[in-house]
């Protein structure tokens, strides 16, 4: 079976990248991860990542490079995650899909229970912020 190919949007203001809460109601609730989700079919990844952000958290962004490919095997399958840098076009963001969100330093998010398949975002962001 092909891995689910998911969205995740490292999004940047200024020092800060925004991190969201899964709802209860979800696989893994509770958990901190970078906003983002599944593609629909024939969606480019740029498209679906800008439709999910639009659906979660009510806001416009700007999409830019790959910033990480992630691979990781969850029991109920597989998930590759394509995590694009991107620019909030605004900070009103609303909780829609989401139970919370914050903006944090790459340092910072050790604090919070991150999904297993965002880790290696997580470790490139804190290198990057080391150098």
């Amino acid at each position: 079976m092909p891995p689910l190919i998911v969205t995740a949007a490292v999004l940047h203001h200024r020092d800060t990248v925004l991190i969201t809460q899964r709802r209860p109601a979800c696989r893994l609730a509770g958990k901190w991860e970078f906003p983002g989700g599944k593609l629909e079919d024939d969606e480019p990844p740029q498209d679906g990542l800008k439709r999910e952000i639009r659906e979660e958290l009510g806001i416009e962004i700007t999409v830019g490079d790959i910033f990480a490919v992630c691979y990781h095997r969850y029991d109920w399958g597989t998930a590759l995650i394509l995590a694009y840098t991107c620019q909030p076009l605004s900070l009103a963001i609303e909780n829609r899909e989401v139970a919370d969100h914050r903006w944090v330093t790459p340092a910072a998010i050790d604090a919070f229970e991150m999904l297993p398949a965002d880790e290696p975002i997580v470790r490139k962001l804190q290198h990057i912020e080391g150098d």
